[in-house]
């Protein structure tokens, strides 16, 4: 692999809709299989800063227990899907955008390595396209619920 070539990948996500937890947790190891060169605040990160299941910024965690509760037992859930992009060049990941929203998805973490601290750079995400009303989602769902088991 070319040391300039760019590389997406995705958690929770793969392009076009969320995956299951099976699938989420193959992309978290193929993503630990980079070199985190993410930094906060001047210091190094590792991959366990994302993966401890204590730690409230362990978003990979986060994501996992998502994807088992809304896509593997199917659970009606209100707020939208969080999603992890990294961004890698060659072996080394050099940005993390971490999104999560309850009617909509924004920007929650933008991780960078060294070289692109304070750089303006564009969001993976700028519009949620899938953003909805919370209450009339749930209406709607509970209605067709109720049609399915028979109701009116």
């Amino acid at each position: 692999m070319n040391q300039s070539e760019i590389k997406i990948l995705y958690i929770g996500f793969d392009g076009e809709k969320v995956v299951s937890s099976q699938d989420t947790q193959k992309q978290i190891a193929e993503a630990e299989k980079l070199e985190c060169g993410l930094e906060w605040q001047g210091r190094p990160l590792n991959w366990q800063y994302f993966c401890d299941p204590n730690g409230s910024h362990s978003i990979f965690p986060i994501i996992l227990q998502d994807r088992k509760s809304r896509v593997d037992e199917n659970t009606l859930m209100v707020k939208r899907p969080p999603i992890a992009v990294i961004t890698a060049r060659g072996n080394q990941v050099v940005r993390l955008e971490y999104y999560k929203g309850h009617n909509k998805l924004a920007l929650a973490l933008d991780l960078r390595s060294q070289g692109l601290q304070g750089q303006e750079l564009p969001l993976w995400l700028t519009t949620d396209p899938q953003d909805y009303d919370p209450a009339s989602f749930l209406r709607e769902s509970f209605k067709d619920k109720e049609k399915a088991n028979g109701g009116n």
